[in-house]
C-alpha cells in the first residue's frame, strides 16, 4: 500500500510541524486554571486544529497531492486505489491487474487512474486484517465477507444514494431483477457492494467426473443412485485393479470431507451444514440421514472403494492420483480441472476419457437437490471505504462494467484483438483460443480481461461456452445446470447476520465444525463405532447448535421479509 504509506509519512511530518508551531501554547495551558483557562484552552484547541489542517495542506501540496484517493488534477484522471487479491491465472504473465488490457481500456473510458493493491499470495486474510486494524485503507476493496460488520465498524460506506445517482446501469439491473436486489440488500435495505453477478444459465461450475473409458471397457452405465455408484466403484477396483477408485478430500475444500464427500451425503437430502428443510433451517449432521451416510461411507472405506488418505491429501497428491490413473472418480471444476486433467491423461493414454456424472440420488428417478449452484449475487463485490475521496467517480467507474460496452469489455476484451463479432456472437480470436505465446485459454483470458474470475459486472454465458473448449466440458456445464434450480429450495440465501449474531454464530459453529470434521474421519475409518452416533449428536447439541439454528432462522426470516 505505498500510496497510503506516503499519506502516513506526510501526516507524520505535519504533526511534527504542528507540534513546533503550537508547543508554546500547550505549555501555557498547563499554567492556567478555572473558566478563563477553559476558554483560552478552547480557543487554543481551535487554533491548533487550524494549524494542523494548514500543516497537512502545506505538506500535502509539497507531496504533489498523491495518495490512493488524492485530488484529481483538474480534468485529469481520478485516482482510485482498489485492494484485491491477484488472480492466479493473471499472475502467470502479469505483476498487477493494472497491466490487464481491459483495465487499461476501462481507465480511458472512465477517466480514472486505477491503482490495484495486491496482498501477498497466501497472506490475504492476514494482510486484510492488518489493513483494517491500521485504518490504512485504499479507496475501494474487492471482498467477500461480512459487509454489515464492515459498515458498522465504520470501514465502508453505504452505497444506496450513490447507486441511485451515479450507477444507472446497475440500478436498471436491480430494478429489473428484484430477487437479485433482495440478495444484494441488507435487512435494512442498505447496499454496501457494487456486485459481481451471475444472471445467466450457468451457475454450477464443478461436480464429480468419472473415467468414461473404464465405463466403456467394463460395459457399465454412468451411475445415478448410490447403489449404482457402489457397483461401479467395485468394478473399477476388482476389474481395473484400482486400489481406491473414489478420490476425495483435497483442495478446494471447506472441510475434511472435501467437495466430493458431501455430494454423496446430499443424495440423502441433507448436507453437512445448515440448510432449509420445508422452509426451516436445520443442521445436517444431526439429522438421522447423516448416520446412514456415515454407515455407507464406512463400508466403502472398509471395502477399499474410497481413498484412505482422504484426510491428508493435498493438491499435489490429489493431482498425482488422478494423473496416474489411481482414481476412477473425483470431484473437480469444469474449467480448470477437466481442462488440465484430461489432456494430461491423454498424453500417456490416448483412450483416457472423462465424463461428468449427475449429482447422485438415493432412488432411481429422484432429482438431485444440492448441485453447488451459486446465487445470482456471488457475495463478492467492491466496497468503498471511508477513506475514499472520490465516491461519485468511483461508483461511476464501477458502473461502467454494467453498461453494454463495459459488459463486453469485461467478458470479451477488446474487439479485433481478443474477439470478433460473427453473426452477432462475440467469438474469441486466436489470441485467446490459440495463444501465440503458448498460454492456456484461462491464462490468455486473464491477461486481457476479467471473465474467468470474479470482479464487478455480470458474467456472460457466451464466455463460458467458449471457455469450455472440450466437448466433455460443454456437456458437463449442461448436465450440472439441469437441476440447479432445485438448490434454491434447500440452500440458504445470502442472509445477513447482525454483528452480535455473527460473533455468537461463529463461535458456536467453529467448535461444532472442528468436532464434526474430527468425528467424520473417526466414523469413516472405524476408530469411532457408528453405534456412538447418538453421542455425537448429543455433543453437538451441547455446543448449542440449537442457538446457531435460531440465529440462521432469524436471519432467513428477515431475508424473506425484505
Amino acid at each position: 500500500m505505498p500510496a497510503r504509506m506516503e499519506d502516513s509519512q506526510y501526516i507524520g511530518q505535519a504533526v511534527t510541524l504542528w507540534r513546533a508551531m503550537t508547543g508554546l501554547l500547550i505549555h501555557d495551558t498547563h499554567s492556567m486554571g478555572g473558566r478563563e483557562a477553559m476558554k483560552r484552552s478552547w480557543r487554543k484547541r481551535l487554533a491548533i486544529g487550524i494549524c494542523l489542517m494548514m500543516s497537512i495542506a502545506i505538506l500535502g501540496g509539497c507531496s504533489g497531492g498523491n495518495g490512493s484517493a488524492g485530488e484529481a488534477g483538474g480534468d485529469g484522471p481520478t485516482p482510485i486505489s482498489i485492494w484485491m487479491s491477484m488472480n492466479t491465472n493473471a499472475s502467470i504473465t502479469l505483476k498487477s491487474m493494472n497491466e490487464i488490457t481491459a483495465i487499461k481500456e476501462w481507465e480511458k473510458k472512465t477517466n480514472t487512474k486505477i491503482e490495484f493493491q495486491h496482498p501477498a499470495v497466501g497472506a490475504e486474510t492476514e494482510q486484510f486484517n492488518v489493513m483494517i486494524a491500521s485504518n490504512q485503507l485504499p479507496d475501494a476493496m474487492f471482498v467477500n465477507g461480512d459487509y454489515a460488520k464492515l459498515f458498522n465498524d465504520g470501514i465502508i460506506i453505504r452505497l444506496n444514494e450513490l447507486i441511485d445517482e451515479y450507477a444507472p446501469n446497475l440500478k436498471k439491473i436491480l430494478e429489473e431483477n428484484p430477487e437479485v436486489a433482495k440478495q444484494l440488500k441488507a435487512d435494512n435495505g442498505d447496499i454496501y457492494a457494487i456486485p459481481h453477478l451471475r444472471l445467466g444459465e450457468y451457475k454450477t461450475f464443478g461436480g464429480t467426473f468419472i473415467r468414461q473409458d473404464w465405463l466403456d471397457e467394463l460395459k457399465l452405465e454412468k451411475p445415478e443412485t448410490l447403489e449404482e455408484w457402489e457397483t461401479v466403484l467395485k468394478a473399477f477396483k476388482e476389474k481395473k485393479g484400482v486400489a481406491a477408485p473414489l478420490l476425495f478430500g483435497a483442495p478446494p475444500k471447506m472441510t475434511t470431507m472435501g467437495p466430493a464427500a458431501p455430494t454423496y451425503l446430499e443424495a440423502y437430502g441433507i448436507t453437512n451444514n445448515t440448510f432449509m428443510k420445508d422452509g426451516k433451517v436445520v443442521y445436517g449432521p444431526i439429522e438421522p440421514e447423516y448416520k446412514e451416510f456415515l454407515t455407507m461411507f464406512h463400508r466403502w472405506y472398509q471395502e477399499g472403494l474410497i481413498d484412505p488418505d482422504f484426510a491428508t491429501n493435498d493438491q499435489k497428491t490429489y493431482d498425482a492420483k488422478i494423473l496416474s490413473s489411481q482414481a476412477g472418480a473425483f470431484f473437480t471444476f469444469i474449467g480448470g480441472g477437466v481442462g488440465r486433467y484430461l489432456p494430461a491423461l491423454q498424453e500417456t493414454d490416448p483412450n483416457a476419457n472423462l465424463t461428468a456424472t449427475q449429482y447422485p440420488v438415493l432412488n432411481k428417478g429422484d432429482e438431485p437437490m444440492f448441485t453447488g449452484r451459486s446465487w445470482e449475487w456471488s457475495s463478492s463485490g467492491v466496497v468503498l471505504t471511508n477513506s475514499n475521496k472520490h465516491p461519485e467517480e468511483t461508483v461511476k467507474a464501477l458502473d461502467y462494467f454494467f453498461s453494454e460496452e463495459g459488459h463486453m469489455l469485461k467478458n470479451f476484451g477488446v474487439e479485433g484483438l481478443t474477439y470478433t463479432m460473427k453473426d452477432g456472437y462475440p467469438t474469441y480470436t486466436d489470441e485467446i483460443l490459440k495463444n501465440p505465446d503458448g498460454l492456456s485459454v484461462a491464462q490468455a483470458m486473464a491477461k486481457h480481461f476479467i471473465a474467468n474470475y470474479p470482479f464487478v459486472g455480470e458474467d456472460d454465458d457466451r464466455y463460458n461456452e467458449q471457455y469450455y473448449q472440450l466437448q466433455q466440458q460443454k456437456d458437463a456445464a449442461v448436465l450440472f445446470s439441469k437441476y440447479s434450480e432445485n438448490t434454491l429450495k434447500v440452500g440458504l440465501p445470502p442472509t445477513s447476520l447482525t454483528t452480535e449474531e455473527s460473533t455468537e454464530y461463529s463461535k458456536i459453529m467453529s467448535d461444532i465444525g472442528t468436532y464434526r470434521d474430527e468425528m467424520f474421519v473417526k466414523f469413516v475409518i472405524g476408530v469411532e463405532p457408528i453405534e456412538n452416533f447418538d453421542k455425537f449428536v448429543d455433543q453437538i447439541n451441547k455446543f448449542n447448535v440449537k442457538r446457531a439454528i435460531e440465529i440462521q432462522q432469524a436471519a432467513l426470516d428477515r431475508y424473506n421479509a425484505r
